[in-house]
């Protein structure tokens, strides 16, 4: 019995003993917990973290930060108490550790990890325009997503000017402004940059912790500021008609300007007339009364400008009919040719009248050349002594009078240029590329490993094909998510990503180059980083990227990171306006070229001035009918994708058309709705058929055919005109002999070719495109065989 008694109080003692031992083991049990303040801390917030150890004896807490770029920080927490306190890592925005942070606690061999963001500082830059001259305030729009109203905890943007080469504007102390808001306007008065630097381009660096903006802007030199564009609307006026002067000013620099009328008699007539725009009209009534010249002046902003018109007197009735005179671009250098489409919606005589004044007003002798349909192309040979300076050019047609302005550079062209057979070597058809199951294709780029990429529109998808043209893979689907696309239509490449226009959901998609979705931006709408219809992209020397809208009349700019810099308008000048934007592209020097919807290619310079037109509407040479796409090669030529007339053409790098090929059709070379082009590493040119859904590739390699210059055609059309002597054709017709153009078989030396007159009207049959090339080579050949033209 005692026995069995002491059995059970030894068991009842053990028992205890294993429960006293089991609860100070669970009592001091490590568990960790770790929460964050805010699971998305603000740009400049200290990191807080609520940490809790249950079952801390004491000793030290180990913690380790890995930061948003991988980089590291660590510590040690010591004695805290009973086991809870509050860490806290102190930083702030100038850090520049924005993204996902991750924080590792270690005590007694248990570890807990927590992950929080810090949301980064987005930094927005806006000036009211690009171009400021020394009067000017430049009105400084800025706008963050972290500001403290409390001007004693206030950060400051910090304000510094910079020329071109990247050095710091003479005498400009840095400009602190404090963040109060989340937008502030700073008026920036341009005179204090003025005053110790010249004109130019400059940039406007800003500053908010160490997140950096540019905005880039033009310096105008203030004996530039105000120019005043003066010019009558026809150069003849008939008595009791309105006269209209069109005005062009640099600014709107007062509200009213003056203008005086001084008749053929010496009667004066002065009036002040309303400016609101730098583009204004005037139309004046009863002035055109006496039989003379009469010469105006306009008084605006502190310059003047003048000019003259003639009235006529009523018994020459002017016909009624619409002459317009399309010149194939604004600027020219010296020994370029003007070639002039001359427009009439009547046939109303058989020949045209045409000359030219010089910067001075003074007219050069008037040349008669055949007008037998409603268009014909007047070529006009800028000579190498004529003066630089704003030229015209006249058209009287039955006794109504036109005039076009255009420019004249000091630069002189090189005989080599026109020489170069090179030049006018005509690309051969190697082959369809790529699939044969494309839609609608539309955009097509080519990366540095002369990869294709092609967007089609009717399939919403865009396709990689290799260099030999095999699929590597496609992406995409009809959608408005990430990756999806409505209508997509351009796309750029670089050496990284593909952007794709994707302007069913006016919006730009990025991608890497494996199709992964990385990022995308714009809605529709009308303010900065929204479009209406964005169909073509293109990057300049620096990255920055380029959006046009088909939309609008706006190229939008976006930097590296996709943010909204600035944007090109359509101004209000006539040669610089557009619609709308199909197409651009940039060459070596950053001048970009864009498609314009209404017939013509824009040339901008490498910080958005206007610098040339090139083409109108038509189907010669040099001109277009829809023109939808541009590409440029190593040589800076430009070819433009003329779509109305089912072909390709090139252009030199000062606009000056080289040749063109393509017919409609479905056959090699042919094409249906061309729409895209792009030039690979090799110099072999891809055309984009819509219609015919399909690729053709191009290349020089293989061509063997040399298209006749159109300065041999030219010189056929002036001498049939009488314009030239035969000297000139004869010199044309040496140079298709030297180039295997036309067959000499039995010419050893050419040193002279003599050339019948009755030849003239076959000349003027060939340089009027009644005429091939090949016919009239042929018939050049046969005459040269028969002996009746000498070599």
């Amino acid at each position: 019995m005692r026995h069995s008694t002491v059995q059970k109080l030894i068991f009842l003692l053990g028992l205890l003993v294993v429960i006293t031992f089991l609860s100070y083991q669970d009592a001091n049990a490590v568990t960790i917990s770790a929460v964050p303040q805010e699971p998305v801390f603000g740009p400049n917030d200290w990191i807080k973290v609520n940490l809790s150890i249950s079952g801390y004896s004491g000793g030290p807490i180990t913690w380790v930060a890995h930061r948003p770029d991988n980089s590291m920080t660590s510590g040690t927490l010591y004695d805290i108490g009973m086991g809870t306190t509050v860490h806290q890592i102190i930083r702030d925005a100038s850090d520049n550790y924005f993204g996902t942070w991750s924080i590792d606690y270690l005590y007694n061999g248990v570890k807990e990890t927590i992950h929080f963001s810090v949301s980064p500082i987005t930094l927005t830059v806006l000036t009211d325009k690009e171009l400021y001259y020394e009067p000017d305030k430049m009105q400084i729009n800025i706008t963050t997503s972290y500001y403290n109203p409390n001007s004693n905890l206030a950060k400051l943007y910090h304000l510094n000017f910079f020329d071109k080469k990247g050095n710091p504007a003479n005498s400009m102390a840095q400009i602190d402004i404090r963040a109060l808001q989340q937008s502030i306007v700073y008026n920036f008065p341009l005179i204090e940059l003025s005053k110790y630097n010249p004109p130019g381009l400059y940039k406007l660096r800003i500053q908010y912790y160490n997140t950096v903006v540019e905005a880039p802007f033009t310096l105008g030199d203030i004996s530039k500021l105000m120019e005043i564009t003066a010019q009558t609307n026809s150069a003849t006026y008939i008595q009791d008609d309105n006269v209209s002067i069109d005005l062009v000013f640099t600014r709107v620099a007062e509200s009213t300007g003056t203008l005086k009328i001084t008749d053929p008699a010496g009667n004066v007539t002065s009036s002040q007339f309303h400016v609101e725009s730098i583009h204004t009209s005037l139309v004046l009534k009863n002035i055109a009364q006496k039989i003379g010249t009469y010469r105006f002046e306009v008084q605006y902003g502190g310059v003047t400008k003048t000019g003259h018109f003639n009235v006529a007197a009523k018994t020459n009735k002017i016909p009624n009919i619409d002459l317009q005179i399309m010149l194939d671009k604004l600027n020219y250098r010296r020994g370029e040719i003007v070639h002039a489409k001359i427009h009439t919606s009547s046939v109303i005589a058989d020949s045209i009248s045409t000359w030219i004044a010089d910067p001075n007003g003074t007219q050069h002798p008037e040349i008669s050349l055949p007008m037998v349909t409603n268009d014909t192309i007047v070529p006009h040979r800028i000579a190498n002594n004529y003066t630089a300076g704003t030229w015209k050019f006249y058209v009287n047609y039955g006794g109504v009078v036109r005039s076009e302005s255009f420019y004249v550079y000091a630069a002189r062209t090189d005989d080599k240029e026109i020489l170069d057979t090179k030049k006018f070597a005509v690309p051969t058809f190697v082959s369809k590329f790529g699939s044969t199951n494309f839609t609608e294709p539309a955009g097509i780029a080519i990366d540095s490993d002369d990869n294709v990429y092609v967007v089609d529109s009717g399939d919403s998808k865009v396709e990689k094909l290799g260099p030999n043209g095999t699929l590597v893979l496609y992406w995409g689907s009809w959608g408005s998510s990430n990756g999806q696309f409505k209508h997509p239509t351009g796309m750029f490449v670089n050496k990284k990503y593909v952007f794709v226009a994707d302007s069913g959901n006016a919006r730009i998609q990025m991608f890497d180059k494996s199709g992964n979705f990385l990022f995308a931006w714009g809605s529709y709408g009308d303010i900065p980083s929204m479009f209406h219809m964005p169909v073509a992209i293109a990057s300049d020397g620096i990255g920055d990227l380029f959006v046009a809208d088909s939309g609008r009349n706006t190229i939008q700019i976006f930097d590296t990171r996709d943010i909204y810099k600035y944007q090109i308008h359509s101004p209000l000048t006539k040669y610089a306006s557009f619609p709308a934007i199909d197409a651009i592209a940039f060459d070596s020097t950053d001048d970009l070229y864009a498609v314009s919807t209404d017939d013509k290619i824009l040339e901008y310079s490498s910080i958005g001035d206007f610098k040339n037109f090139f083409g109108s509407s038509g189907t010669e040479e040099g001109r277009f009918s829809n023109p939808s796409a541009v590409a440029v090669d190593s040589k800076d030529n430009f070819y433009v994708v003329d779509t109305g007339n089912h072909r390709i053409q090139k252009f030199d790098v000062y606009g000056n058309f080289i040749l063109s090929w393509g017919t409609e059709g479905r056959g090699p070379g042919q094409f249906g709705e061309p729409v895209g082009v792009a030039i690979d590493s090799a110099g072999n040119i891809y055309v984009v058929d819509k219609k015919n859904s399909n690729i053709q590739k191009f290349s020089y390699a293989k061509s063997g055919k040399i298209a006749t210059p159109i300065w041999v055609r030219d010189s056929a059309a002036w001498w049939s005109a009488g314009v030239l002597d035969k000297t000139d054709f004869a010199q044309g017709i040496s140079y298709m002999i030297r180039q295997g153009l036309i067959k000499a078989p039995f010419a050893k030396q050419i040193n002279a070719v003599k050339i019948p007159d009755w030849l003239k009207a076959n000349a003027g049959l060939w340089s009027s495109g009644q005429i091939d090339d090949k016919t009239f080579a042929m018939t050049i050949q046969y005459l040269i065989e028969s002996g009746i033209v000498k070599v």
